[in-house]
């Protein structure tokens, strides 16, 4: 072989792991079995919204990110409106799917945070750069905080966060949301303190909705490419 051939075959195999890498990392939905699942659970007017976000997020496709971010956020804006777990589904905390977010076109922050973090992955974006932060909101101009959940996209894992928020329109960064103190964060790969660069944990398996819904996601037609 000589040294040409082989600098192609190498460069090949990397291309190869590189690209295994990017689908490790990316989220798929299946729009027409989640589509069939919103629509046999909840009838043919919620699924509605469904080929509204493919439609959505076939148009973001050619995108940068910054727009997808702003797309995707505007997205949530349009077709669900904030409801508390208590009012929605009659419990004190509840991790909805997409399915269940669009069938009852309502939900509360994590369920914002998960979806936009499925749709993001589903355009492409790399689960290292999303997290979904655990924060405390502060409400007015009081001392009162409560409980609340953004989606951070990190550009590097040291960056200012641009944050998207199912109570703000915007898509700020995080060092202009003053209102906001973050407890800790997430994805898929592990857990975070505020403002750590490196995992405090590679495993999630203390946050059991988040696996849970994680599972429940599976079964409605999104899941990890592999």
């Amino acid at each position: 072989m000589t040294l040409s051939l082989f600098a192609s075959h190498c460069l090949a195999l990397v291309a190869l792991l590189l690209a295994g890498q990017q689908m490790k990392d990316q989220y798929v939905i299946e729009f027409p079995k989640l589509e069939q699942e919103v629509k046999n659970k909840f009838g043919a007017d919620k699924a509605s919204h469904v080929a509204a976000l493919e439609a959505a997020l076939h148009a973001l496709e050619s995108k940068g990110v910054k727009d997808q971010l702003l797309g995707v956020n505007a997205f949530f804006d349009e077709h669900i409106q904030y409801a508390t777990d208590d009012i929605v589904f009659k419990e004190k905390d509840y991790w909805a799917t997409p399915s269940e977010l669009f069938g009852h076109s309502r939900g509360d922050c994590e369920d914002y945070a998960i979806a936009k973090y499925v749709a993001l992955l589903h355009l492409g974006i790399d689960s290292s750069k999303l997290r979904l932060i655990y924060v405390k909101a502060k409400i007015g101009r009081s001392r009162v905080t409560q409980a609340h959940m953004v989606l951070g996209y990190y550009d590097s894992p040291s960056s200012d966060p641009l944050v998207l928020d199912s109570l703000v329109s915007n898509v700020l960064p995080g060092s202009q949301r003053t209102d906001l103190i973050p407890v800790f964060s997430f994805n898929d790969s592990g857990i975070w303190q505020p403002g750590k660069t490196s995992q405090v944990s590679s495993s999630t398996s203390r946050l059991s909705r988040w696996r849970d819904v994680i599972e429940r996601m599976k079964q409605e037609g999104i899941s990890r490419r592999s």
